[in-house]
């Protein structure tokens, strides 16, 4: 169930996780992480998750986001890193 989460995107309350500035990680975020353009297709929290439509493979990895660069890269980030940087929200 979705209730009051974007259309197509199970949301699961996961913990908020956060980028070193500050700002929440949400799904579909375009971001950065090594200077290479991703977006953010899980968030999890370690117990529950937030996956974007076709990604849902992955909604059980360890606490962290897991993002796909624009090449088609898949990327799990941990915790807090200052090489993933926050450029815009976007839609998953």
């Amino acid at each position: 169930m979705n209730p009051g989460g974007p259309p197509g995107i199970e949301l699961m309350e996961a913990e908020l996780l956060h980028y070193a500035t500050g700002e929440e990680i949400q799904i579909g975020d375009r971001v950065q992480y090594d200077g290479v353009l991703a977006t953010v297709v899980v968030v999890s929290d370690g117990e529950t998750y937030q996956v974007a439509p076709g990604y849902e493979d992955y909604a059980g990895v360890e606490r962290g986001v897991t993002i796909c660069d624009d090449d088609g890269g898949l990327n799990t980030v941990s915790e807090t890193d200052a090489r993933l940087t926050f450029e815009e929200r976007g839609t998953a």
